[in-house]
Order: C-alpha cells, then sequence, then structure tokens
C-alpha cells in the first residue's frame, strides 16, 4: 500500500525562482522506512516540511493514503493530515513537564492520559512524565520529542537530522534504540541525515536529492554498489576515481564510461608479482581502527588508497595490486553537483 506519494513538487524562496525543490516524484509503501541524503541546500528539510503542510508548494500534488492534502485547489492543515514530525532540536516545551510535552497534540478525552503513559513506557520513559525538558539528558529528550510524535497514531512519522545534536560516544547506541521503537510500530517514516552509516544501518530505501530531485533512490545495498556517481559512491566510504586516460593504464576490458571508481577495500595486493597485477610503490600509511590505509604510486604515476584489514602491516616499500572487474564502478558524466 502506498502511504505517501509527491508528484511533480516544486518549491522556491527567491524572486529569481530558484528552486529548493524542482518537479520532485516520490513514493513511499507503508512500513518503509526511508533516509533522504544530500548536501545542505538540496531541500532535504524543505521536502520534509511541504509533507508536513508546514509550508506550501509553488506546484505539485501530495497525496497522504490516497487522499491529497495539498494541490493546485486544496491545502490540508498540518494538524489534519495525521503526520508526525520529530525536529531537529526536539522542540520541547521547557515550561511543560514531560506527560504535558507529549500530550500536547492530542484531543481532550478520557484515554488522553492512558495514550501518554503508553507512548512514554514505548520510549522507556514511563516514570519521567513529572520531570521536565532540562533534567534530561540530549538522548532522553530525543526519545520524549518522539513520544509526542508517535502519540496521536500519525499515517506518517518524519524526522530532521534526528541524530545531529547527539553526543558521538552515545549516538549509535542512541540511534538503534530509537529505530527498534519505530520498527515496532510497523509506522512508515522519513527521515534526513548527512550520516552515512545513520542511512545505511537504518533505512529500508535511502532516496538521494540534487537540484531539488531525486537522481537515485534504492536499498542500501544498491547504492552502495552501484552509486550513480562519484559523489554518490562518496557518501557511503571512500573510492578512487579515474578518468577514461587513467583508466587506459590498466589493461583491463571494460563497457567505456566517463569515469571509473574501486574503493580501496576492493584492491588486493601481494608481495610478489601475479596475473594481471600492477607494481606499486608504498607513499605512507595512516590507521583506521580496523583498517590500515595505504598510499600507493603506480609506475603510470597514478596514486590510489588501498585499505586492509588493520591487524596486517606491510613491511615493505613495493608491492603488486590488482584490480577486479568485478568491483570497478563506472560512472556517466552528468550535470549533478551532489
Amino acid at each position: 500500500m502506498t502511504v505517501l506519494n509527491i508528484q511533480g513538487v516544486t518549491k522556491s524562496y527567491t524572486l529569481d525562482r530558484k528552486f529548493v525543490l524542482s518537479n520532485l516524484d516520490f513514493t513511499l509503501e507503508k512500513g518503509d522506512i526511508c533516509a533522504f541524503i544530500g548536501e545542505s541546500g538540496t531541500g532535504k528539510s524543505t521536502l520534509l516540511r511541504l509533507i508536513a503542510g508546514l509550508e506550501t508548494s509553488d506546484s505539485g500534488t501530495i497525496i497522504l493514503e490516497g487522499k491529497t492534502v495539498e494541490s493546485a485547489s486544496k491545502f490540508v492543515a498540518p494538524e489534519d493530515r495525521g503526520i508526525g514530525f520529530v525536529f531537529q532540536d526536539f522542540a520541547l516545551f521547557p515550561h511543560m513537564s514531560i506527560k504535558k510535552n507529549v500530550g500536547y497534540g492530542l484531543a481532550k478525552s478520557q484515554d488522553k492520559i492512558a495514550r501518554v503513559s503508553e507512548v512514554l513506557r514505548m520510549v522507556g520513559l514511563g516514570s519521567h512524565g513529572d520531570r521536565y525538558p532540562h533534567e534530561l539528558s540530549g538522548g532522553e529528550q530525543q526519545r520524549i520529542a518522539l513520544a509526542r510524535a508517535l502519540a496521536p497514531n500519525p499515517t506518517l512519522l518524519l524526522l530532521d537530522e534526528p541524530f545531529s545534536n547527539l553526543d558521538t560516544a552515545l549516538k549509535s547506541q542512541i540511534r538503534n534504540e530509537l529505530f527498534e521503537i519505530i520498527k515496532a510500530t510497523g509506522i512508515s517514516c522519513i527521515f534526513v541525515t548527512h550520516d552515512a552509516q545513520d542511512a545505511i544501518s537504518l533505512a529500508h530505501k535511502i532516496a538521494v536529492l540534487d537540484q531539488g530531485k531525486v537522481i537515485q533512490m534504492g536499498t542500501p545495498k544498491v547504492l552502495f554498489d552501484q552509486p550513480f556517481t562519484p559523489a554518490i559512491a562518496r557518501f557511503f566510504g571512500e573510492i578512487n576515481i579515474f578518468n577514461q586516460e587513467d583508466f587506459q593504464h590498466f589493461d583491463i576490458e571494460l563497457e567505456k564510461a566517463d569515469f571509473y571508481g574501486i574503493r580501496p577495500e576492493h584492491i588486493t595486493y601481494s608481495l610478489t608479482p601475479v596475473k594481471n597485477s600492477y607494481a606499486a610503490v608504498i607513499m605512507g600509511e595512516t590507521f583506521h581502527g580496523l583498517w590500515r590505509k595505504y598510499r600507493i604510486k603506480l609506475s603510470s604515476q597514478i596514486e590510489l588508497d588501498l585499505m586492509i584489514d588493520a591487524q596486517v602491516l606491510i613491511e615493505r616499500k613495493e608491492i603488486f595490486i590488482t584490480l577486479d572487474p568485478a568491483h570497478l564502478l563506472r560512472f556517466q558524466k552528468k550535470n549533478y553537483s551532489f
């Protein structure tokens, strides 16, 4: 079942009509968690605000569970869309207790108190209802923001850079705990992030925004293994990029492209020559926790990064590398800044 259908949405903020979003199309299926990635200014947060009804588009249609919530002739107010929103700064009311924060968007009814207690237990903070936001840690505040967004049983949950305000040491733990809660509810969810690990570990699908449009969408594995552009490839990890001239130095038959790439961890090495190997001189090394990265130079003067297990130390200056065609990526030239 399609939960969200966006058709041709366009949005600009300036008189010169420089579009933040340009004729954007997107669909989200029930229960899916989708991450939007892209550089600052590509329209990620704007898209969330348009979906939520916090801003209006210049043109286009937004359909939620088969009902149009925005078009040229219709606009449904944010409070009537059935959407939960977790803001980047959590946006908790400092003068309200936690239970009043969570119940803020709920209509007055006999079930309100019970629902507040239920979602507080859901996020593991059932005993914190009488506290105030300043008495909680950053991770606890985020859980309260999530509880408030979930309290009205929304059709769709939106999160804007949900982990940017959290300490690095706690981020991974809180991120996993938060999305276990979301997945348990079965609610459809869209979040925007600058962190590749957030997108890879949490999302069922990832959408890449550039110049106001979705230029690639797929599972984390598809975007990692088959990125459309070098910049998308770089978002998910380091990569060596060759132009056509550089690639001609390798005796590898591959369908023609504008650029080629291979990730440092996909380059294999040996201490003696093997079939189809290339001599390389080690220019330097850096330690990266689980990986050790070597900067190497081939006789053709091409420089590459090679990543190997950190427990392995290459104690010589010359090695021989092999590029597996199965791991080589091909890129066609596109007018994408990201």
